[in-house]
């Protein structure tokens, strides 16, 4: 660093160049640096040489000093902005690949205020300089519509105009990405964002950008004042397009219509004019999507009412890797004259959650030694062993609860929540619970270790106190045996009765260990309990975490605020920070933090975290906490829930009572 420093001040121009561009390129790397320092030196030297660069007769000069301007811009604005000044001559200079980073510069250092001129200035020359400064050019104009989202409506028109214009596909695509952005980010962009691409789609010379449109704009429309003045012209495209961009064309304007029942009668005549296309998959989708709308029109069965939206969605119900583990057991287990129900399959999300779990059951076991002392065999446990016994895990389990309760019918497993210590972890029988979550059935898992050398439990079953009158048993299974540091898991299978069945009932019960204990050398042994702690089933446990993509939240809670349930709750809590509030909630609601919002800042006066899970039978479900410390009350929450169903809303504001 030092001798760069001196490099600064050398004779030739070449080198103090150099040695500047070095300084740029190093605050990069510096992340704990900040303002003019980069690793304990000053950078205020370097940015001056290049100023003075800015205005030397050398072109080359001019435009080396430029370009690592930009590059110094894109990751410590403030410092290249000393230099806007001398930046904006070059706005106008005779090369117009300097005058563009000039420009680009500009626009990530420049302010709110001025942003105007520049954007203005550099539509008279994009036609004349390469499509590699062009995308620099969106890119820039992409950051500021996200740093002063007041000015979207210029910056958007800057956008669409360049939509116009000829281009490559990269370009075009880059441009698209930008309106998309800017659409989901800046709320009241949509109605201005979405007009600019419907324009663009009907000149649009590239199937796959107007595809991902078509997609776009069947999610979005129906979240806008009057999604009728978009049909046209995705229906142009049904019949102007090629049939790839025809059949997106059809599954947008189904989309819509079912999303926005006052449009499903209008959009069924719609696709009855194409149910002779020449394409055997448009026609196809036609009469699937036009079927579906005539039961929608014309029934009025609940599934109807709601657009199926099983039809409309990309996720499938259940897993994937769930659905080749039941196929490869159907058919190694002899069961080929059976038809395959996928009925019973968990969701994704619900399968993560058993695999998860195994994974951590399996992490604390550790076989040392087997019964009587004798060291097992050591088996060497492939990476692909590890993954088939991962993968198996959820149809094993299926396949014990077959055997304890013959005859209940479980449905699919929803979700398997965390593994609950109930002994600790020095005890002599440590004692882990993993609830198993089904519709109507509770499945307590009982993951029992065995840690006292020279005693083995035998006939170690779960003895429950305080089911009735919400809960009954109906099966259970014992362990047979269990030796010095091994361990195994015992099942009890709890079924809700009563009004409240069908929701989320809660309950306590009293748990201890029946066991016949025999010490070494001892054939009979003598009969013991061992009390653990209370299992507490709780409105979290009826909730799996689902996480959503960065920047996701606020779309789904819009489509949420639209066709679903909104309940707010005024809460004051037992917390003394909003950092224990924050990580209250969390663990109270099982769900998971969005957007870096499970975590408070320090010092601040009020917080709002963003939550997102899945309620039983699937429904999707958002929280949005508004956590604030009031001086009288305390610690003060508005919590507001939403999901399509009202029991999940119920289910979520319950929590806290």
């Amino acid at each position: 660093m030092s001798y760069l420093d001196s490099c600064l001040r050398h004779k030739s121009e070449m080198v103090t160049y150099e040695a500047a561009r070095a300084f740029c390129q190093l605050a990069v790397f510096d992340k704990e640096g900040s303002g003019q320092s980069v690793f304990g030196y000053d950078i205020t030297h370097s940015t001056t040489i290049l100023q003075i660069f800015l205005t030397s007769p050398k072109p080359v000069i001019r435009f080396g000093a430029i370009r690592t301007l930009n590059y110094l811009a894109q990751h410590r604005p403030q410092t290249a902005a000393r230099c806007n000044q001398d930046m904006e001559p070059l706005l106008t200079d005779s090369n117009r690949n300097t005058a563009t980073l000039a420009l680009t510069t500009l626009l990530k250092t420049g302010h709110e205020s001025n942003i105007e001129r520049p954007v203005k200035q550099i539509t008279t020359f994009m036609s004349d300089i390469s499509d590699v400064f062009k995308i620099e050019v969106v890119r820039a104009v992409k950051g500021l519509c996200l740093q002063y989202p007041a000015k979207y409506k210029v910056l958007m028109s800057f956008l669409s105009s360049n939509l116009r214009e000829d281009g490559s596909q990269e370009f075009k695509t880059d441009i698209v990405d930008a309106l998309l952005l800017v659409i989901e980010k800046v709320p009241a962009s949509r109605e201005v964002g979405l007009f600019h691409l419907c324009e663009f789609i009907e000149d649009c010379e590239y199937s796959l950008l107007c595809m991902r449109i078509l997609g776009f704009l069947a999610s979005e429309v129906p979240n806008t004042n009057n999604p009728s003045k978009y049909i046209r012209f995705i229906y142009n495209r049904l019949i102007l397009e090629n049939a790839v961009v025809r059949g997106a064309a059809v599954d947008a304007l189904a989309k819509i219509a079912m999303k926005h029942p006052p449009l499903r009668r209008d959009v069924l005549v719609l696709l009855q004019f194409g149910e002779n296309d020449n394409d055997d998959e448009v026609r196809d989708r036609i009469m699937l999507y036009s079927n579906v709308l005539h039961k929608c029109v014309e029934e009025q069965d609940e599934e109807a009412k709601l657009g199926f939206p099983a039809l409309m969605s990309t996720d499938m119900p259940f897993s994937m890797d769930a659905l080749f583990d039941g196929l490869v057991e159907h058919v190694c287990g002899g069961r080929l004259d059976t038809p395959f129900n996928t009925a019973n399959l968990p969701s994704e999300a619900a399968y993560r959650a058993t695999l998860e779990a195994q994974s951590a059951l399996q992490t604390d076991t550790k076989k040392k030694t087997g019964p009587g002392g004798a060291p097992p065999k050591t088996e060497t446990r492939t990476p692909q062993k590890e993954a088939e016994a991962k993968a198996n895990a959820n149809a094993e389990l299926m396949r014990v609860l077959a055997e304890i309760a013959p005859g209940v019918d479980l449905g699919p497993l929803q979700h398997s929540c965390r593994p609950k210590p109930l002994t600790e972890s020095e005890a002599e029988y440590t004692v882990q619970v993993l609830k198993h979550v089904f519709k109507q059935h509770m499945v307590l898992e009982m993951y029992i270790g065995n840690t006292v050398q020279g005693i083995t439990l035998d006939n170690i079953e779960v003895k429950l106190s305080g089911v009735e009158p919400c809960w009954a048993i109906v099966g259970a299974s014992a362990i047979s045996t269990l030796a010095f540091d091994q361990n195994a898991s015992a099942y009890v299978v709890l079924e809700k009765v009563g009004a409240d069945s069908s929701g989320a009932l809660s309950g306590t019960f009293g748990a201890a260990l029946h066991f016949l204990l025999k010490e070494e050398g001892d054939d009979l042994g003598y009969d013991d309990d061992y009390p653990v702690e209370h299992i507490h089933i709780t409105s979290g446990d009826y909730i799996s975490p689902r996480p959503l993509p960065q920047g996701q939240f606020k779309s789904v809670e819009e489509q949420l605020k639209a066709q679903g349930v909104v309940q707010v709750q005024k809460l004051v809590l037992n917390y003394k920070s909003l950092e224990t509030a924050a990580e209250g909630i969390i663990a109270t609601l099982n769900m998971e933090p969005c957007d870096n919002t499970g975590r408070v800042e320090s010092g601040v006066r009020g917080t709002t975290v963003l939550l997102s899970g899945t309620f039983l039978g699937g429904h999707m479900c958002l929280v949005r906490a508004l956590v604030a410390q009031d001086p009288n009350r305390g610690i003060v929450c508005q919590l507001t829930c939403m999901s399509k169903s009202k029991v999940a809303c119920d289910v979520l504001q319950g929590a806290f009572l």
